[in-house]
């Protein structure tokens, strides 16, 4: 996992490395919510993945659609992998991209921060900007987010039948603390 992860990175960097210090979690956690007019569904997953180089202000950050928990029953479990997200044809969702500040994570305190990216839902990727809270403490990086994604974005289409029980706009919450991890190439 680490190994795909950093490859990837190194691929948007466009840089190979000797030796070089990165901040990875593997325990992330990333919810939604469907507020539509019938039903709310809430779902999460404690399984993101991502990487992050500090020099470069450079990210990585994915997770298994199939990881998804919650739901309000197995049936819409069932709907949103095999009908809507699809997830044996687009089995994990990611964002790559570059924070735009310019700032040094390695010192201790609260940033409000911008990430560019490529947000890659149901196979349609989409460049956005994701505002995030960081807390660097201790050597440890927190990300907090709160965003909205638009389902027709990512060609995710809801029958008409269901489409006041399946909101058009989806919140994500996104909670990940990442870690030093020294790698050696």
């Amino acid at each position: 996992m680490i190994i795909r992860l950093l490859v990837i990175l190194v691929i948007l960097t466009g840089n190979y490395f000797q030796s070089s210090d990165f901040y990875f979690t593997n325990s992330g956690k990333i919810s939604f919510r469907s507020e539509a007019q019938q039903e709310i569904i809430n779902a999460s997953s404690s399984r993101l993945t991502g990487i992050l180089d500090p020099s470069k202000r450079t990210f990585v950050f994915k997770v298994v659609i199939r990881t998804f928990e919650g739901f309000n029953s197995t049936l819409q479990l069932e709907h949103f992998n095999e009908k809507y997200l699809e997830s044996e044809k687009f089995p994990e969702a990611t964002f790559i991209g570059k924070i735009i500040e310019d700032l040094d994570l390695s010192i201790d305190g609260n940033y409000d921060i911008r990430a560019k990216g490529k947000l890659k839902i149901h196979g349609v990727e989409n460049e956005r900007i994701i505002r995030c809270k960081v807390q660097v403490k201790n050597g440890i990086i927190n990300i907090d987010s709160r965003f909205k994604i638009l389902l027709s974005d990512h060609n995710i289409k809801v029958p008409k039948v269901v489409h006041e029980k399946i909101a058009s706009e989806i919140i994500i919450d996104l909670n990940a603390e990442l870690r030093k991890k020294i790698i050696d190439n």
